[in-house]
């Protein structure tokens, strides 16, 4: 048995794993699960942890030794995926014995303030998803432009005011209310001096969907299904809120740009469906592309970029596919997600790294910017927003049906290989 000082630095290592992790973006169950793995490496009787968004508890307690437990407050969270990768990473080296406790922690302490990437390369990821989903969403090539102008003025936002304003509300109204009033500004003076017809809409939806609470919605999803309900219904909140501030950003942008006189700018026509197979593949292709831009603004490792962009084309061509023989926005909705759960499983499972890298790809493209910004734009102009609230929170449970589903399916395949597994022993 060790001596209680590399008990206690146990206990320290399983904290900074969890502090980082939940500030990282993590789901409560993938945290409690990596910090049980440490813990269980102590060989006491009990290691238990116990963990929720804003805190954890960590405990070890064995008859022939003193009861060792440490109770964290943790505040302040970031999008910062890779962390969530690099901790694991550690985790399952130190578990296996590849590494040592002190070059654990070493680590770990590294991880802490690491980024992938540099502020610019994550304003391009920021501009590449904005301008990819305009075109996704049925804009042209020249409204993708009018949503790189949008994108920069998100990425000031978000990387030069945000660490400033420190307030996650503010910040996404913020955001949300100057895409609205650039798209409309580039809509309307750039159509007057160069005669181009730009469409304000498309760049909107597309500038919006790095506000959109997909990392927040997967998330209480997936704890839900874990039964982590505390978190689960912080997630939801979070999501809520998230949703709420980007559709008052995007109503003040509205209301604004008509009071300036701009009013002529705005247009609302959707149609998500493709009707040419041309049409289907800019569609699948420009969503993988918008996803390795939000894959960058996540911080999401380079080793994985490629698997992430992969199955957004997937879960968007199952969308498009099922949109095309005559299933409703939810079903297909439901499908795409479904496909994408499966898939992401499988990429972490051959690439040993969180579900969550992977299953935001597929996820992400399918959260309803476009219903937000409908609702909003009906509120303020027409008369139906109740109606496009109703479909918006449809596609929304239909998307966590999917994760239900799989996750559900999956979980019960891993206790049917463990029952054979017990049985051959």
């Amino acid at each position: 048995m060790e001596s209680p000082e590399y008990y206690r630095k146990l206990l320290d290592m399983a904290v900074l794993a969890g502090e980082i992790m939940i500030r990282s973006g993590a789901e409560t169950h993938r945290v409690e699960d990596t910090l049980q793995r440490i813990l269980s490496t102590s060989h006491f009787a009990h290691a238990e942890s116990f963990v929720f968004t804003t805190g954890l508890i960590v405990t070890l307690s064995d008859p022939e030794s003193e009861t060792l437990s440490i109770t964290q407050r943790i505040s302040g969270t970031s999008q910062n995926l890779g962390r969530v990768a690099e901790v694991n990473s550690v985790s399952r080296n130190f578990c296996d014995g590849k590494i040592t406790l002190d070059e654990a922690m070493e680590t770990l302490y590294a991880i802490k303030n690491k980024r992938q990437y540099s502020d610019l390369l994550t304003m391009f990821g920021i501009v590449l998803a904005s301008s990819g989903f305009s075109i996704v969403f049925g804009g042209s090539f020249f409204d993708a432009l009018g949503a790189v102008f949008c994108g920069l003025l998100l990425s000031f936002v978000l990387l030069v005011l945000g660490p400033r304003i420190r307030k996650t509300f503010i910040v996404n109204l913020l955001g949300a209310a100057a895409i609205t009033l650039g798209a409309i500004s580039f809509s309307y003076f750039g159509g007057r001096w160069t005669g181009i017809a730009f469409h304000s809409q498309y760049m909107i939806v597309g500038s919006m969907m790095p506000l959109v609470p997909g990392l927040a919605l997967t998330n209480a999803i997936r704890d839900t299904l874990q039964g982590d309900y505390i978190s689960a219904g912080s997630r939801a909140i979070e999501a809520l809120m998230i949703a709420a501030s980007v559709a008052l950003g995007v109503g003040a942008g509205l209301s604004l740009s008509g009071s300036f006189g701009m009013a002529s700018a705005l247009n609302f026509t959707f149609d998500l469906s493709v009707h040419t197979m041309a049409a289907f593949i800019k569609a699948v292709v420009f969503s993988s592309l918008a996803i390795v831009g939000f894959a960058l603004y996540f911080e999401i490792p380079r080793r994985y970029l490629l698997p992430v962009g992969l199955i957004a084309l997937i879960s968007w061509a199952v969308y498009l596919t099922s949109d095309s023989l005559g299933l409703s926005t939810a079903w297909a909705s439901f499908f795409a997600a479904l496909v994408s759960d499966f898939c992401a499983y499988f990429c972490a499972r051959t690439l040993k790294a969180p579900v969550i890298l992977f299953l935001l790809g597929g996820i992400l493209p399918l959260v309803p910017g476009v219903g937000i910004y409908r609702a909003v734009y009906n509120m303020i102009y027409g008369t139906a927003a109740a109606e496009v609230w109703i479909e918006t929170l449809l596609i929304t449970g239909a998307i966590a049906l999917a994760i239900f589903v799989m996750d559900t399916g999956i979980d019960i395949e891993k206790r049917i290989r463990k029952y054979f597994r017990a049985r051959h022993k």
